[in-house]
């Protein structure tokens, strides 16, 4: 490209200044014209006089001086560079001069290796032959000048950027501070990048800020400062940021006595950025409808692709996500956020195979990124051990404190369970563990029902499937067994089914008089996005004594407000049951009831970094109860939790306090539980 322009330059130059007045011209006169030239800003037709008087008098240094002082004028500073190295003794000198043009070569240079390689092998070499250069001239040729040997540490800083080594970005420009240099603003973004790819946010915002008070109109700047905010959890200073950015800029300028406006790719930048700062704010819904009509727009876009893809993702659509990858990856191959994010979605799609070749694919295109080291250990957890431990306590009293209570739970109870699953083999089959005891105290004494056993589970994209078997003690023994399978039609609907013997959770009332249960249940799920979800569950227990218990059972959960740090969810449950022996067994049997509860849940992240999170929760819920020949009864019930999630792992435990009522006599019921997630699967 280069050449080429120079190229039509000359031509141009050529129609300007007549031939035999450049050859008749004296070695002064050249001079004088070109510099003239020069001074009106006209370098290619001061060019062209020089090249002429040079085909005439190779040997004209003064000539041959000036020719390489008007390349560097025309930004051929490569040229420039070359041409002054052929005749050295003609810069001696002038120092300032020849490390200028040097400085300028360097840094056209960086700048050239920014632009999209030919192949993608290449993508970074133009780059890596940049620092090289700069570092040769830094060991090789000191400069003698304070400004250019500054310039050479300031310009490598832009070069160990695009080449992914942040840490290196920010000790150059550390060492800078330390010499007493005042740093120049045009690198100041790039340091604040470097920062933000570190994940030091707080220490990039005062840079980011120093850098617009400088170029108020740096729109990159500002972008990276309004993500700097978001990583410090200011979505207060971010989201007007970003908002203030779109709306100053304009989507088609035009310059004055234009007939039509031009691309303004800042407001796409504003817009796309502004979108996905909502969806860091939690509010995806809203920044799914702001890129669903960029992409309507600008459906050959990869970067918005990828981008779209990600809010899919955090919507709960990976299906949906991976397909706005691959788009991306079909127009850009080497886009750095569709690779990563395509690895995410394979993973949450269960196609574990193919998430470890779209890794592989990552790794080779981009072996520097900083998120690589994020991704691999996200898929590493997926993979790896999975482990759960729950642990809780209860207490029930009648409701005046007289008495014994009646509930299915005891006056008291509690239990544990701990299930660990191996790592995956063959990227489906895991194998483990599993063992849990339950108990509660009943006016005959205390009844304890307990397993353990061996599982096998397997998941394959759609399907899952798993199976355990085991052997109960306590207040009941012998087998225990379950088989079930799901299968996921879409991003949205999931079914299962699952058969137990001697099923965990048959009534505690009924194994103290040596009664089990088997069970079959059927589960439905539709989730379609993170703001909506509907759950029904279909179970029979069916127990030694002939008796069978039938249960229906739905939940819903609406997001009703959507705030960075908060979130609040309606809540709606109903639920319904029988028993075809009713109250003619030993234990709670409702021949038939119902209930319904409405109610809140309010979730706020009091604190987080990245993966790191606290996130306090509390839901009211109220409805009535129905049981025959009991009448209704209003329910009330509170709970508070907290939650704690690091590097995907959790753990959680709350509260829990109601007054339900059995068989027309209310009582008081408070519990606390919790629970520890190893790992990320499902």
């Amino acid at each position: 490209m280069r050449p080429r322009v120079l190229c039509q330059a000359l031509v141009f130059a050529c129609l300007v200044v007549p031939l035999s007045n450049a050859l008749a011209a004296s070695d002064p006169e050249v001079r004088s014209q070109a510099e003239q030239l020069r001074g009106e800003d006209r370098p290619a037709e001061a060019l062209l006089i020089v090249e002429r008087r040079l085909a005439a008098a190779p040997d004209d240094d003064d000539a041959f001086r000036l020719r390489v002082l008007i390349l560097t004028d025309l930004g051929s500073s490569r040229l420039a560079v070359e041409a002054m190295r052929q005749r050295p003794q003609l810069f001696a000198d002038h120092e300032r001069e020849r490390e200028r043009i040097e400085g300028d070569a360097v840094a056209r240079a960086i700048g050239w290796g920014r632009v999209e390689p030919e192949t993608p092998e290449a993508r970074l070499a133009e780059s890596r032959a940049a620092l090289a250069e700069l570092e040769e001239l830094q060991r090789d040729a000191p400069r003698q000048t304070n400004w250019e040997a500054t310039r050479l540490r300031v310009d490598a800083l832009s070069a160990l950027n695009h080449l992914q080594q942040h840490e290196a970005v920010v000790t150059g420009y550390q060492a800078l501070l330390d010499d007493g240099i005042e740093v120049p603003a045009y690198i100041l973004g790039t340091v604040g990048d470097s920062l933000l790819a570190l994940r030091r946010p707080a220490e990039a915002i005062p840079v980011l800020e120093s850098a617009i008070a400088h170029t108020p109109h740096d729109v990159n700047a500002r972008i990276l400062l309004g993500y700097a905010f978001i990583e410090t959890e200011r979505f207060d200073r971010a989201l007007p940021l970003f908002e203030a950015l779109a709306a100053s800029q304009e989507a088609w300028p035009r310059q004055a006595g234009a007939r039509s406006g031009y691309e303004n790719w800042d407001r796409y930048s504003a817009d796309l950025n502004h979108a996905l700062a909502h969806s860091y704010a939690n509010d995806n819904a809203r920044a799914d409808t702001m890129l669903q009509a960029q992409a309507g727009v600008g459906p050959n876009n990869p970067g918005l692709q990828a981008a779209y893809g990600a809010v899919q993702s955090r919507r709960l659509r990976p299906s949906a996500a991976l397909e706005r990858y691959e788009m991306a990856l079909t127009m850009a191959p080497q886009d750095r956020d569709a690779l990563a994010g395509r690895v995410g979605a394979l993973t949450a799609l269960d196609r574990i195979d193919e998430a470890r070749d779209a890794l592989t694919a990552l790794q080779q295109a981009h072996p520097d990124d900083p998120r690589l080291d994020r991704v691999e250990r996200d898929l590493e957890r997926h993979r790896g051990v999975q482990a759960t431990l729950s642990a809780n306590r209860g207490r029930s009293r009648q409701r005046d404190g007289a008495g014994t209570s009646i509930s299915p739970f005891g006056s008291r109870d509690g239990g544990w369970a701990l299930e660990v699953r191996s790592p995956l083999i063959d990227d489906r089959w895991r194998v483990g563990v599993f063992a849990h005891e339950d108990w509660a105290d009943f006016i005959d004494g205390r009844t304890r029902h307990r397993a353990a056993g061996v599982g096998t589970w397997y998941r394959q994209d759609r399907l899952g499937a798993w199976a355990t078997l085991g052997a109960a003690g306590g207040a009941s023994s012998g087998a225990t067994w379950t088989l079930g399978a799901d299968w996921r039609f879409n991003d949205a609907w999931r079914a299962g089914v699952e058969l137990a013997r001697n099923a965990q959770d048959t009534s505690l009332q009924a194994r103290r008089l040596g009664i089990d249960a088997d069970s079959a249940t059927l589960t439905a799920s539709y989730v379609p996005s993170d703001t909506f979800a509907l759950q029904g569950r279909l179970s029979r227990l069916r127990y030694d004594d002939g008796n069978t218990r039938d249960q229906l059972g739905v939940d819903a959960t609406q997001r009703l407000l959507t705030r960075p740090h908060l979130m609040i969810d309606g809540l709606l449950s109903a639920y319904t049951s029988r028993g075809s022996r009713g109250d003619t067994v030993g234990y709670f049997n409702p021949e038939r009831d119902a209930s319904a509860n409405v109610g809140l849940r309010f979730d706020h992240i009091t604190w987080r970094r990245y993966e790191t999170a606290f996130q306090q929760r509390v839901e009211l819920m109220a409805g009535p109860y129905w049981q025959r020949d009991a009448g209704t009864h209003w329910v009330p019930s509170l709970g508070y939790r907290h939650l704690w999630r690091r590097d995907g792992h959790e753990l959680e435990y709350g509260v829990a306090w109601s007054r339900p009522v059995y068989d027309g006599l209310r009582e008081q019921r408070v519990a606390f539980d919790v629970e520890l997630r190893w790992g990320g699967a499902r």
